[in-house]
């Protein structure tokens, strides 16, 4: 499960990463707004950042989902009060077909992300900069 398994409050962890709410159809009740969280597993503070937020918050929220695989993602769709989604840090934010794009926070970089893209993306760009008949 996680890291909270072993503190006082990991049966609340265990509901909390077992609940699967009814998803609503069509868009937010007035006052809602839905938002994802997710987070790298092998990110240990960013965990306990999510877990922490979703247990002070689960009672309030009236909708949610896991959505991580847990090997390398928790993640949960949640759907709450507009003003107590707003308190969700950004760093924990994802955009999805669930939050849409405009009402998800922003997203600060994570290290998987960075490591993808300096190994695929900017190797293939630095690589066709310096080949034969490509100014630089």
């Amino acid at each position: 499960m996680s890291a909270g398994d072993a503190v006082p409050g990991s049966d609340a962890l265990r509901v909390l990463y077992g609940r699967v709410d009814p998803v609503p159809e069509g868009p937010p009740a007035p006052g809602r707004r839905r938002a994802c969280l997710c987070v790298e597993v092998g990110e240990a503070d960013a965990v306990a950042a999510a877990e922490r937020w979703m247990l002070a918050h689960a009672g309030q929220l009236t909708c949610v989902r896991s959505t991580g695989c847990g090997c390398c993602v928790i993640g949960w769709d949640v759907e709450g009060p507009a003003a107590l989604i707003d308190t969700l840090p950004a760093a924990l934010g994802a955009a999805s077909d669930w939050s849409g794009p405009a009402t998800a926070p922003r997203r600060a970089p994570i290290a998987w992300g960075r490591r993808i893209w300096d190994r695929c993306v900017r190797r293939g760009r630095d690589a066709a900069a310096t080949r034969p008949g490509r100014g630089a």
